[in-house]
């Protein structure tokens, strides 16, 4: 069921038919409610996990719910690919920019890191790092192409760095209208 949510959520971004839902929101109860999930997951599989707000404008006018599916898909990775007592940190901060102020999410971890040669390849359909781990890792491979299309809907960047057995951080930089005053 995984596999075919995953394949038409990729269908229907490549097919443009899938829609920014863009809506008022408050981004740090955004961010909150999103990560609460994996502190009990972080307690129970010995995670250190932290989420870090660097915000001062928390109205912003965005997509909520692609929004939640880029950090949700990027901190559960974040927790597939550690070990016990690895961290686990998210950061989020604001910048200005003209008349949008962007906003930059970073999904940190001590984990096993990627290969560099993967790394070329994190985007492609179906591609998934797998020789450098014992665990046994369920998923399709489309999680990552799938992010890096909501990001680019939502006019963003995204960049990757990672060091195999070191960690992986995975940094996304998107632009959000702030709503003030009244209308906030």
């Amino acid at each position: 069921l995984t596999l075919i949510n995953d394949i038409l959520e990729l269908s229907r971004l490549e097919s443009g038919r899938n829609p920014l839902d863009c809506r008022r929101f408050d981004l740090r109860q955004c961010v909150e409610e999103l990560t609460a999930v994996f502190y009990d997951m972080a307690e129970k599989d010995d995670r250190n996990f932290s989420v870090k707000l660097e915000i001062t404008d928390t109205m912003v006018e965005g997509d909520p719910h692609k929004l939640g599916q880029i950090l949700n898909n990027l901190i559960s990775n974040a927790f597939k690919y550690s070990r016990n007592g690895d961290r686990v940190e998210v950061t989020v901060k604001q910048f200005h920019f003209q008349q949008h102020s962007k906003y930059q999410f970073t999904v940190e971890d001590t984990g096993i890191g990627m290969s560099e040669q993967f790394l070329e390849h994190i985007f492609d359909p179906y591609a998934r790092e797998t020789r450098f781990t014992s665990q046994t890792v369920t998923g399709t491979g489309l999680g990552m192409p799938i992010v890096q299309s909501l990001v680019q809907q939502m006019s963003g960047e995204i960049t990757v760095s990672s060091t195999l057995g070191e960690g992986t951080t995975f940094t996304i930089v998107v632009p959000l209208q702030i709503v003030e005053g009244e209308q906030a």
